[in-house]
């Protein structure tokens, strides 16, 4: 895990979150689920090259889902239904599958910018 210089961690580093994301896209919960699979990469993708701030519904919409790009998400609510469906996938993940995942994926509600997390101790017995 990344450290400063004074020895602190910082969070996960980019080979642990996309192997984390790897465990996560090959899971029973993601099965089937192309277009969920094609925005978590996006995403990810997206705030590991330092682009958070362009994760927006509309480029999300034309980089993900195809949209022309000037789509109205008022009117097309794909990247929000979308992003409400990714998000139960990956609770259901983490309640199932990924229980012993140390690298927690989330991504805020009213948001599309993900955030990684290490738990530090994974309940033992499972």
């Amino acid at each position: 895990m990344p450290e400063t210089p004074a020895g602190e961690r910082v969070g996960p580093g980019t080979e642990e979150i996309w192997s984390a994301v790897e465990r996560i896209l090959n899971s029973r919960a993601m099965r089937g689920c192309n277009r969920l699979v094609q925005l978590l990469t996006f995403v990810v993708s997206s705030t590991l090259r330092g682009e958070a701030t362009q994760l927006k519904e509309t480029t999300i919409g034309v980089s993900v889902f195809g949209r022309s790009p000037d789509y109205d998400p008022k009117l097309d609510t794909i990247v929000r239904s979308q992003g409400w469906r990714l998000r139960a996938k990956l609770k259901k993940y983490y309640a199932s599958e990924g229980a012993d995942e140390r690298i927690i994926i989330d991504i805020p509600v009213g948001h599309y910018v993900p955030t990684f997390h290490v738990r530090e101790e994974v309940e033992a017995g499972r």
